[in-house]
């Protein structure tokens, strides 16, 4: 009896066994079968099951079954590259100022426009039909968005303060003959106000001294700080020169986007429902394949 006990317990571990091989050998040749027809739409069903019944089908689904889908893990490169040539024709179309370089196989960056200094603005996710957006430059493309409302730019706080520091600056250089002669004038008071100090000097004659003090020491500052006025004020303004050009780049793209999508509201909205619009597409594409072939 005990025997037959443990002939039978390997007998179930032997079933399950085969099973999980059939489940997995099944999951392989439909993937292969997709690859060979080229049926985009049904290689990313059997990449993730649970996301493509969600979005597409519009209905509840059981986990995805890693032990199959791991399967072909070590394959993304492969499978990104392989799926990315009929993904970018589509964005090509639904966003058009964006353009791609594959810097690794199936890896690509995102680059806004094709304009002078256009940005690095992220990288494509191929296999789960996304935008992978540089965070910084993602949010000063939003920022510029909500500053253009108050009709402004998103450096022209910037630009404006460093405008004001160049002609603080400015003044200094201008103003030295005048300081100089100032404190001059201010040196020869202190002369005379030191010699009539004495043991009973009154708090009257005390404070115009200090006064006199402090204003010499002010004008010192005001000179210490004009020497370096005029490399500062260059750098300033290559710095504003470089705002200048954010500015316009930031412009750009928000025209492209308003020109496309009517605002950014909209765009986000095309961006959370990319994986749908793309996989209905690739389903129109393949019922036109369907008819012709019928005609």
């Amino acid at each position: 009896m005990a025997n037959e006990k443990y002939d039978n317990e390997k007998l179930d571990v032997g079933g399950m066994i085969n099973q999980a091989i059939t489940q997995k050998i099944d999951y392989l040749t439909k993937l292969k079968a997709a690859v060979t027809r080229h049926q985009d739409a049904e290689i990313y069903r059997l990449l993730d099951n649970q996301r493509y019944a969600a979005e597409i089908e519009h209905r509840e689904q059981q986990a995805n079954d890693a032990g199959v889908m791991n399967l072909v893990d070590n394959l993304a490169d492969q499978l990104s590259d392989y799926l990315s040539k009929s993904l970018i024709d589509y964005l090509g179309k639904a966003y058009p100022f964006f353009y791609y370089e594959e810097y690794q196989t199936g890896h690509y960056r995102i680059y806004f426009g094709n304009w002078w200094d256009r940005r690095q603005f992220g990288e494509l996710d191929v296999l789960n039909i996304r935008f992978a957006f540089n965070q910084d430059e993602y949010n000063k493309l939003a920022q510029s968005f909500k500053l253009s409302e108050e009709g402004k730019k998103y450096n022209s706080a910037r630009i404006q303060k460093l405008s004001e520091e160049n002609d603080h600056l400015q003044s200094l250089i201008d103003s030295g003959t005048e300081r100089e002669q100032e404190k001059a004038t201010l040196q020869n008071e202190l002369k005379e106000a030191n010699s009539r100090s004495g043991l009973f000097e009154s708090s009257k004659n005390k404070e115009a001294r200090q006064d006199i003090i402090d204003r010499i020491s002010e004008l010192e500052d005001q000179t210490e700080e004009a020497r370096g006025a005029q490399a500062h004020i260059k750098q300033n303004n290559q710095t504003v020169l470089e705002l200048s050009k954010e500015n316009t780049i930031l412009s750009y793209e928000q025209k492209s986007i308003v020109d496309t999508f009517g605002s950014f509201e909209d765009f986000e909205l095309a961006n959370r429902n990319l994986y749908a619009h793309y996989l209905k597409h690739l389903a129109q594409q393949d019922d036109g394949k369907q008819v012709a072939d019928h005609e």
